[in-house]
């Protein structure tokens, strides 16, 4: 079976793209071969774009393990982006079915910025054991996300540090890992996550990067845009009365693979 494919980027967290067809069959082995660098087309996850009656598209997120994930911020920028490309009318905001439930993906600034609108469970678990960094928070941003906050993030061997954490036995499902740096000037900081799914460090995580604003907004009474840095480049989070997330996407190629 011939099926056609895009793949985006969203500061470097990347995605193979496919329309959702009756016939259409996703194993998890398939997902994995897909997503390897080395002998698929290479890619954190896999999105599955829907045609629901109640939003512009529907997403299902595949990460690279082949398990299918309740969301992705950035996967969310890159499928409006893809539906933005395919349309002769471009429209200033796309309505997006995920598992849970619809976000408005809004064009501001010349990108696409996500209503974070699944917001919950702040600190709902015991994190008194974890004192190895300077602060910590957890909250769910459509995925769960352990966030701290330390120095000289850059040397921690994420691969190694991390798992600890996303397996502990407080978090039922896991969690992804996010370790932030405070950066000179206004609201600015360095964030890298661990993600669940991908079980590596991707190059930006979009709930990650909205778990790492409002943890800092916690943490120091951050409001409005907050500037973040990682490995993708410069994304913000805008933290007011609503949650905002936005950043770059770029079309990275298209082609045909025979599932």
């Amino acid at each position: 079976m011939k099926v056609s494919f895009a793949k985006y980027s969203g500061n470097g967290n990347d995605f193979v793209i496919i329309d959702e067809t009756p016939s259409l069959q996703l194993t998890q082995n398939k997902v994995t071969e897909l997503c390897d660098r080395h002998f698929g087309i290479g890619a954190d996850g896999i999105l599955i774009c829907g045609k629901p009656s109640d939003a512009d598209a529907s997403m299902r997120i595949f990460n690279s393990d082949g398990v299918e994930a309740e969301m992705c911020g950035n996967g969310l920028r890159c499928l409006a982006t893809y539906l933005d490309d395919k349309s002769s009318l471009k429209k200033n905001s796309y309505l997006i079915r995920t598992m849970n439930n619809r976000y408005e993906i809004t064009r501001r600034n010349g990108e696409f910025a996500i209503l974070m609108n699944e917001i919950k469970d702040e600190n709902s678990v015991d994190l008194s054991e974890f004192n190895e960094f300077e602060k910590k928070f957890f909250i769910n941003t459509g995925v769960p996300h352990l966030v701290f906050l330390g120095k000289e993030i850059k040397k921690i061997d994420i691969k190694k540090t991390a798992p600890f954490y996303r397996f502990h036995a407080i978090f039922p499902r896991g969690t992804n890992v996010t370790f932030v740096e405070l950066l000179p000037g206004t609201q600015s900081a360095y964030v890298r996550t661990f993600e669940r799914g991908v079980e590596d460090e991707t190059h930006s995580c979009g709930t990650g990067l909205t778990a790492s604003g409002l943890a800092l907004s916690k943490w120091f009474g951050w409001k409005g845009i907050i500037h973040l840095q990682t490995l993708g480049g410069k994304q913000t989070v805008s933290v007011e009365n609503s949650v905002y997330y936005s950043g770059e996407v770029k079309f990275c190629f298209s082609g045909v693979i025979d599932l």
